[in-house]
């Protein structure tokens, strides 16, 4: 007979086999990528995550207060969050006082603009699209996977372990420090989480009711940017420019046929 030690070794061995080769089987399935996918941090916790690296950025960062700033990325924000494929928490805007060309999102679905982003991009459908990508990120659940692919062995052993022994209360994984947390939010995605983010923001703009064109425009303007050699951070974390270009406009049709039928059901 194995003794409750051995149990839980196995368990978490059984746990950590699934956790990294992905186990479709076992997972649920997400329709913004259409896959089965093993999830092992739940929303709740993905929320208390979200709310302790937003208390690591306001001390980090200057939170605009322009009326004319926020404003824009809130009302922008609001409407293509109603069209995501993920609806199990509220998705919060805030605009980063900064030049640089910066768009990322934390989990519990918190999505920052920088303002030097917003002064170059002077349409709302290219503003739509860097927006709908990052809510792509959320959807897809790209940030919590690359949370939780960070997770050491030691690590998923002590979130079961804290989860058998309190009596079902669960791991607080907000308290891993917000530093670790902002640290994976600001490193860079995988090409095709990139890639998946364009498609699923192509979509959700579109849906929106925004021009897919602003879509091409965003990225080119990306594209220049880059070639000026500033290196803004949303260009050293979203690599892939011209293939991620080519790939958008390859999909504005298929997309503008799909879904033309309930464009227009949002709120202009």
């Amino acid at each position: 007979m194995l003794s409750n030690l051995n149990v839980r070794q196995v368990f978490i061995g059984i746990v950590v086999c699934i956790f990294l080769t992905g186990c479709a089987s076992l997972g649920s399935y997400n329709p913004a990528t259409g896959r089965n996918e093993f999830i092992m941090i739940p929303t709740s916790e993905e929320i208390q995550m979200g709310q302790s690296v937003h208390q690591g950025l306001e001390k980090k960062y200057t939170l605009s207060t322009n009326s004319k700033y926020v404003e824009r990325v809130n009302r922008i924000g609001q409407r293509v969050a109603m069209v995501s494929d993920r609806q199990d928490y509220v998705y919060k805007f805030f605009v980063i006082e900064g030049d640089q060309i910066n768009a990322f999102t934390t989990p519990g679905g918190n999505v920052y603009v920088y303002t030097g982003l917003l002064d170059k991009m002077p349409s709302d459908d290219q503003i739509a699209f860097v927006i709908a990508h990052e809510i792509g990120h959320c959807a897809a659940r790209h940030v919590i996977k690359k949370y939780q692919a960070a997770l050491s062995y030691d690590l998923i052993g002590n979130i079961i372990f804290n989860q058998i022994d309190d009596g079902g209360r669960g791991y607080d994984l907000a308290r891993l420090g917000s530093g670790a947390l902002m640290s994976l939010v600001f490193s860079a995605y995988s090409r095709q989480d990139e890639l998946e983010a364009d498609q699923l923001g192509l979509k959700y703009g579109h849906l929106a009711g925004y021009d897919t064109n602003g879509a091409v425009e965003a990225l080119e303007i990306l594209e220049a940017e880059s070639e000026g050699g500033g290196g803004p951070l949303i260009l050293r974390s979203h690599p892939y420019l011209k293939d991620r270009i080519v790939k958008v406009k390859e999909a504005i049709p298929a997309v503008e046929h799909r879904y033309n039928s309930v464009v227009g059901h949002i709120s202009q």
